[in-house]
């Protein structure tokens, strides 16, 4: 469960100080004159989404589809890229990426390809060289007047990052594959909707000696709604999820387990400038290990997004989410998140951003929670419809009750961006 020191200890004081501080700033930005008090005569949409008067990129028109490409190169400084408490070790990290959307532009329809190549050179430390990637293939099918399916898959190769408390500590990163195949359909008769969702996922981990992390889990649910009005849904969703690991973990317990729950969620427009989509429930845990006490536990998550005005948009999220762990001799972890982001228009070509994140874990069973706070500022520089240069600050700690596991770091990057 999550603590209460976790929540209102000193630790993440510095969360609740930089949170103001953004909410300052914030109040400040949505004070100050823009184009427009809101984007009116359309549905409003977040800086960062939407495409830059005469600097965002127009695609490739394909017929059928129209293609995005894009693709970066950037330099990094890292004062502790292990996240290390006492051998803190720095060094210059080189990121060459490349991302591809497709998107179709059928009359009904729609399908969307989405995919992603990341490739880290390290100067010093090139045993810590990382390459990932992801495709993302999801298809929305328009069934009569107002029936639709969704089906999505996902097939990449992801690295723990070093500030994950799933991080192996190993020498080499935490490398695993993950393969997700998932659906959902939805009926409408009237003001009411109903249907049913279900997904398969399995990660597969690479890094020697981690076979006891390999698990497949597989979830089905059955939403049940009703249309308040055209800006106002309300769903209601039992499900049911069953989470299979391979192996015993080194202590030689069986972390399988049977979960059961329900979620209530809205989405709708407060105003025309303050959106709100979130689901609040519960989760119930049956696990195959005796050694486990069953559990029931408070889940949520959602987002806040207020258009303060036609230059500047504020996000607030907030998740709290039952998932598996690696840590030996326990059987999941609670994981609770909340952050806040600011997205401020300074000119046509120069897009600021800045986000506070903090991060709650806790292991059932056994003795450790960890705290992090994560501090974020951007810049991008819109060169021209095509290229662009950005730069970004992070700041990362975390407090543990794990001994050696609290670290602090700072991040600084700077790139060049192309799209088309």
């Amino acid at each position: 469960m999550l603590s209460v020191r976790g929540i209102f200890g000193a630790r993440p004081l510095l969360a609740g100080a930089a949170l103001v501080a953004i909410a300052i700033v914030g109040g400040i930005l949505a004070l100050a004159p823009g184009r427009a008090c809101a984007q009116e005569g359309a549905q409003p949409t977040a800086v960062f989404d939407r495409p830059q008067e005469s600097y965002g990129a127009k695609g490739l028109d394909l017929g059928g589809f129209r293609l995005f490409p894009s693709a970066g190169v950037s330099e990094t400084y890292d004062d502790n890229i292990f996240a290390d408490e006492d051998n803190e070790e720095t060094d210059l990290i080189t990121t060459v990426s490349a991302a591809l959307i497709a998107e179709s532009q059928w009359s009904r329809h729609q399908l969307k390809v989405e995919g992603n190549l990341r490739h880290e050179a390290y100067l010093d430390n090139d045993d810590q060289d990382r390459t990932e990637y992801a495709v993302k293939p999801t298809l929305r099918l328009d069934l009569g007047e107002r029936d639709t399916a969704r089906l999505r898959a996902e097939h990449s190769r992801r690295v723990v990052g070093r500030d994950d408390p799933e991080d192996a500590g190993d020498d080499e990163p935490t490398t695993f594959n993950r393969f997700l195949v998932g659906g959902g359909y939805i009926h409408r008769v009237n003001r009411v909707f109903f249907g049913l969702n279900s997904a398969v996922r399995r990660d597969d981990y690479i890094s020697g000696g981690d076979d006891d992390r390999d698990r497949s889990e597989y979830r089905f649910g059955l939403p049940i709604g009703y249309e308040v009005s055209a800006k106002t849904d309300v769903t209601v969703e039992p499900f049911v999820r069953w989470r299979d690991f391979d192996d015993l973990d080194s202590t030689g317990a069986d972390r399988d387990s049977l979960a059961v729950g329900t979620t209530i969620g809205i989405e709708t427009e407060v105003t025309s400038l303050l959106h709100l989509n979130f689901d609040v429930g519960f989760i119930g845990n049956d696990y195959e290990d005796s050694r486990f006490n069953d559990s029931l536990d408070l889940i949520f998550g959602g987002e806040a997004v207020w258009y303060a005005t036609a230059m500047t948009t504020v996000k607030v999220r907030a998740e709290r989410r039952d998932i598996a762990t690696s840590q030996p001799g326990s059987s999941s972890k609670t994981q609770s998140n909340a952050a806040m982001e600011l997205q401020h228009e300074l000119m046509r070509n120069v897009l600021l951003g800045g986000e506070v994140r903090y991060i709650n874990d806790d292991f059932r069973e056994i003795d450790r929670v960890d705290d992090r706070v994560q501090l974020s500022l951007n810049a991008e520089y819109l060169l021209n419809r095509y290229v662009s240069v950005a730069a970004d600050y992070r700041y990362e700690q975390r407090w543990s009750d794990l001994d050696g596991a609290d670290y602090s770091r700072n991040l600084v990057t700077l790139g060049l961006k192309t799209r088309f």
